[in-house]
């Protein structure tokens, strides 16, 4: 019998703090038009099996639910850019690659368009698309941020490529091995690089840098990872995939139902550390020294990490995606 993942996911304090103030932004179905008829300009249209994956994720109430006031032509992107994820996503997870050196390929094509804004193709496809949504957010941004979000999605996809090197290697990797590897696969760090740009902020380097902000990040991905492998887990364990639940039991010889357990304590730990984290980086010089705009930026990222959180949480325990543990998304 299958263990209720969202049973054993701890009711965190961001999720009862989102739930109790829940807002949409009003131009959600607007968004949801444009950016279904621009995807499909941009993308093409979507076969079968990527409207199956696709099915229950409905990336545009996602966008206006964790940016409500956000301008609703930001909102078009970041949708479409959340729907690229787990296509992408999804074509490694599902071993769609013929060999490591194709989606090696498909990586170097990604970051000449994170350098350039230019695609080496005007057909439908990924390429396309990822090039005409960058064309649209990076003549607002530094070239300090371009290099952050460039730098962030190749770790992300790469990651991804040794999860699947491992799957075919049939390799359990470490705990501390996973964890490190699971930060950038999870593709947190690029949703707070998208924040800046759809919240119309920017971080400075020396507080992006800082030691209580990496803490902030990685807690606030740990939690993300975490809560995602617990919902999936059933369904990557039928494909063959491993995540976090597969290296706690490897790690201790534990049954599935004791392995959910210790997860789950390991999230509520880093719930911990994020709030610490949190109170360190406010408490810190670097914070109290900035200027007034720079500390009113970090707020709102802390407040946008805790939101999203607890909207995160709340769309796997919603989502058709995780919510059968026969589904084939």
């Amino acid at each position: 019998m299958n263990t209720d993942w969202a049973a054993k996911v701890p009711n965190l304090p961001f999720e009862d703090t989102y739930i109790e103030g829940a807002r949409i932004s009003p131009f959600w179905e607007q968004v949801d038009e444009k950016s279904r008829s621009l995807r499909t300009e941009w993308l093409g249209p979507l076969t079968a099996i990527e409207k199956e994956r696709l099915r229950g994720i409905d990336c545009a109430r996602v966008a206006c639910q964790a940016f409500p006031d956000s301008d609703p032509d930001d909102l078009v992107v970041f949708t479409i850019i959340c729907e690229l994820s787990f296509l992408f996503d999804d074509r490694i997870g599902f071993d769609e690659y013929d060999s490591l050196e194709d989606l090696q390929s498909d990586i170097s094509r990604c970051d000449r368009i994170l350098e350039t804004g230019q695609a080496e193709t005007i057909d439908p496809g990924l390429e396309n698309t990822m090039a005409k949504c960058l064309q649209r957010i990076y003549p607002r941004q530094s070239h300090s941020w371009r290099r952050r979000i460039r730098q962030n999605f190749l770790d992300c996809i790469l990651a991804m490529g040794i999860e699947l090197d491992n799957r075919r290697e049939g390799h359990v990797p470490g705990r501390r091995e996973y964890i490190s590897m699971r930060r950038n696969s999870v593709a947190m760090y690029l949703c707070l690089d998208l924040a800046e740009f759809m919240l119309r902020i920017e971080l400075s380097d020396t507080l992006y840098d800082s030691v209580e902000m990496c803490d902030l990040r990685e807690s606030w991905g740990d939690i993300a990872a975490w809560v995602n492998d617990m919902a999936s887990y059933h369904k990557e364990d039928a494909a063959g995939e491993v995540n976090l639940i597969h290296v706690v039991r490897a790690e201790k010889n534990l049954s599935v139902e004791a392995a959910f357990d210790e997860v789950a304590d390991m999230i509520e730990s880093r719930a911990t550390d994020f709030i610490e984290a949190e109170r360190s980086l406010k408490d810190s010089a670097l914070y109290i020294n900035s200027t007034a705009s720079e500390r009113d930026a970090v707020d709102i990222m802390v407040q946008t990490c805790r939101n999203t959180m607890g909207m995160y949480v709340r769309h796997h325990r919603e989502s058709p995606r995780y919510a059968s543990q026969d589904s084939e998304v």
